[in-house]
């Protein structure tokens, strides 16, 4: 719960739009002292993808006998605007992203695409402060694909490393500005799901938390969080069948937290939670605690390691069993020096968090980024994992790897390389599926503000 940066890693994503783009869109908006409406940025592209994503997913009937969708050259444009107020005791900023996506061959599968981020903090005391944030999504999943990870835009952030570290729950943060650029609520994607929506996804997520400083070592956190997805129909049910498996999932949980300063580098705390799960073959509560530790490791290393177990309450399921018992925890890894930033996560929890099922769901996510101080180009990597087991119902494996080159044009102007390579495979109530993708696309971006370096 703390920050709700433990189920970022689960969902992989923390910024709307798609490409690469998306990264600088994020980090110059967020970091962006300016007040008010504000153009964030606009972009173009031209890639080309090894499938038409996502008719290679399940499909519980496919009555209409489509044959899967070859590879196909794909555009499109994007647009991000975004308003924001920053005040003595109050910050709200709030981020809309509207692109064009389009495909030559398959022109059926042309869409528009919506996203919209908001996000809010209160000092409503000297130790009292509230925040709450909430993000939607309206896209297909061709799109999503090239959506940057949750740690892949934190790698590229313009933060301190005491900031970076508490962006993944080692330490706190330095201001509510940096808390504000580096936090966020995750929207509905992740490598080990994507085979069981349609041609569209409607996802939506809501957080809000207060916290309660006793002194400058020891505080308490209170929370909730709620995340729900849909299959949406795009218009294309001429070429891909629209009974998709996971028509509608709905996730939540509720707890609270503490956290005390062994010392300016060292904390220690703990965490207790319950989640509420609701899909179609499922409906259950599932019961955590866990303890952490954190430590700043000098100047360019932290660590945050956390442990604990968790017990699941099965109230409805029309087939299998899931276990019911569980070892639960994880650990994040960071490093950032004058050139390079590097993050990791591992995450097995007992419950997804957008409400798909109860089980034994590990996530593994790393980031890298470089860059010169001075330099026009930079690199970036990324690679995410999720394993889906014990549910009952469904074994599932997917994995995502990314990167790509960018390159500063001017003071306004970039041009990125980007390639992005999706494998997903396993079984959903008996039926097997597997698909990879390889995709590439090149993008021009402009932003009427200087490009933050």
């Amino acid at each position: 719960m703390r920050k709700g940066f433990e189920l970022l890693f689960l969902a992989g994503l923390l910024a709307p739009a798609g490409s690469a783009q998306a990264l600088l869109d994020q980090v110059n908006f967020k970091a962006s002292q300016l007040g008010g409406l504000q153009l964030i940025g606009v972009s173009v592209y031209s890639g080309y993808s090894t499938s038409a994503y996502p008719d290679g997913g399940f499909a519980l009937n496919n009555s209409n006998g489509a044959a899967p969708l070859g590879g196909d050259a794909t555009y499109g444009a994007s647009a991000s605007v975004g308003w924001q107020r920053h005040l003595a005791r109050t910050d709200f900023s709030a981020l809309y992203t509207g692109s064009y996506s389009g495909m030559v061959r398959n022109s059926g599968l042309n869409a528009l695409n919506h996203s919209l981020s908001i996000s809010a903090a209160r000092k409503l005391t000297p130790r009292w402060t509230f925040e709450f944030s909430a993000s939607a999504q309206d896209a297909t999943l061709a799109q999503v694909l090239y959506q940057p990870s949750s740690l892949s835009v934190l790698s590229v952030a313009p933060a301190t490393f005491d900031d970076l570290a508490a962006a993944l729950s080692a330490g706190q943060f330095t201001s509510a500005q940096a808390a504000s650029i580096l936090t966020g609520t995750p929207i509905l994607q992740t490598p080990g799901r994507n085979v069981l929506v349609g041609d569209r996804i409607l996802s939506y997520t809501a957080q809000a938390g207060v916290n309660y400083a006793f002194s400058s070592r020891l505080h308490m956190h209170f929370g909730s969080f709620a995340a729900a997805g849909q299959t949406r129909l795009g218009g294309q049910d001429n070429v891909a069948p629209s009974n998709y498996v996971m028509p509608r999932t709905l996730g939540g949980d509720a707890g609270m937290g503490l956290s005390y300063s062994l010392s300016p580098r060292t904390d220690v705390g703990f965490d207790l939670g319950v989640n509420r799960t609701q899909n179609r073959i499922q409906t259950a509560y599932v019961n955590t605690a866990t303890a952490f530790v954190s430590r700043k490791m000098g100047t360019h290393w932290f660590l945050r390691l956390q442990g604990g177990g968790a017990y699941s309450v099965i109230t409805d399921q029309t087939t299998g069993s899931p276990k019911t018992r569980q070892i639960i925890g994880g650990g994040s890894l960071g490093f950032q020096a004058r050139t390079h930033t590097l993050i990791g996560s591992y995450t097995r929890s007992a419950a997804d968090t957008f409400g798909f099922a109860v089980g034994a769901i590990t996530s593994e996510a790393g980031a890298w980024s470089w860059r010169q101080p001075g330099s026009r180009w930079g690199l970036f990597a990324s690679f995410s994992e999720q394993q889906t087991r014990n549910t009952g119902f469904s074994s599932l494996t997917g994995w995502q790897a990314a990167g790509g080159v960018t390159a500063r044009l001017d003071s306004h102007a970039t041009l990125s390389a980007q390639y992005v390579y999706l494998s997903n495979s396993g079984t959903y109530l008996g039926t097997f599926n597997n698909l990879a993708i390889h995709s590439v696309r090149l993008s021009l971006g402009w932003s009427p503000q200087a490009i933050q370096r």
